[in-house]
């Protein structure tokens, strides 16, 4: 789907709701909705980019096991270590909504709240692709943004 200038949107993520605590610190963060794109269950996904980088501390074996290949991931922004450990900064979220339906920029309308599926988009090359890609991509928790003017 390709997107207008107007379709861009700022999301305030306020909450985690279901999620590690060390996401949980690092809020609220501030993101741009670029997108949406089609993905393989759904035709809803929102790609958006984050103001400000969130920090990701990780196992390349809890990521591989979540579907994720990080062959793609930037190393200017992602290490592997060799005790199998991963530092790094993401700089763009994906968001799915709770309630099928509940499209984001809708909610932006109404200046309003909402819980979405929120993941981590490790390979920067998911940015600009025009479907989502689950191996490019790491679901971290369940958040609540704020949509529109007071993000």
């Amino acid at each position: 789907m390709t997107s207008q200038p107007q379709d861009r949107f700022d999301v305030s993520i306020d909450r985690v709701v279901t999620g590690p605590d060390d996401l949980a610190v690092q809020l609220p963060l501030v993101a741009r909705v670029l997108r949406t794109v089609p993905g393989p269950d759904r035709p809803d996904y929102s790609i958006a980019a984050l103001r400000r980088p969130l920090r990701l501390r990780s196992t390349v074996d809890l990521l591989s096991a979540a579907g994720v290949d990080l062959s793609g991931a930037d190393p200017r922004t992602t290490t592997v270590f060799d005790d199998g450990s991963v530092a790094g900064q993401v700089y763009g979220l994906v968001f799915a909504p709770r309630t099928a339906g509940v499209v984001l920029a809708d909610v932006g309308r109404w200046g309003s709240t909402v819980e979405v599926a929120t993941a981590l988009v490790l390979d920067p090359s998911q940015m600009s692709d025009r479907t989502l890609r689950l191996e490019k991509i790491y679901y971290a928790a369940v958040t609540s943004v704020t949509v529109g003017s007071r993000a």
